[in-house]
């Protein structure tokens, strides 16, 4: 068991495998918590626009993500009839981000996950190059697949390093 600012186990004490110290308040749970919305988000999205008059919120809250994807009507999704914010992959990137969240295993330092991650980034160029230099059509789950495992490294790494941090 590892222990706490006072060198003793007790009330500070950190139980093995938890990403949390007992009994503190934490930034992690917020960050967590903040990352798993944010990754939900373009998903929720056009759900709720396809079933709720959400005027011009929901053309707001659409808008935001326009500065982070190209939103290719052809290569997104759409749900219920709505296409979604983001194209598919960098919808995927956004669920990984939330699922990272939510489960942020496994626990590795930022040494073993540079690679994943460098790994991660080359198999999305791939999938970007074989489909614009038009070796295969565009496939929604290749495009959603990569970008859930990079989101997911992502998400899982920093919230690694945050909770080694606070600990």
């Amino acid at each position: 068991m590892t222990t706490g600012a006072s060198g003793r186990g007790g009330a500070g004490a950190q139980v093995p495998g938890a990403l949390e110290p007992a009994g503190s308040p934490s930034r992690l749970g917020a960050v967590r918590c903040a990352l798993a919305l944010l990754g939900a988000l373009p998903w929720c999205l056009p759900l709720a626009r396809s079933r709720l008059q959400l005027g011009e919120l929901g053309a707001t809250l659409d808008r935001l993500f326009a500065p982070m994807c190209h939103r290719i009507p052809e290569r997104s999704l759409a749900l219920e009839g709505v296409l979604m914010p983001l194209c598919s992959r960098c919808a995927g990137i956004f669920a990984g981000v939330a699922a990272g969240a939510a489960i942020a295993r496994p626990r590795l330092a930022m040494a073993a996950w540079r690679p994943i991650l460098i790994a991660l980034s080359a198999l999305m160029a791939v999938d970007v190059a074989t489909q614009d230099l038009g070796l295969r059509p565009v496939l929604h789950a290749t495009r959603v697949a990569t970008g859930l495992a990079f989101g997911y490294a992502a998400a899982a790494a920093l919230l690694t390093r945050i909770a080694r941090r606070q600990g």
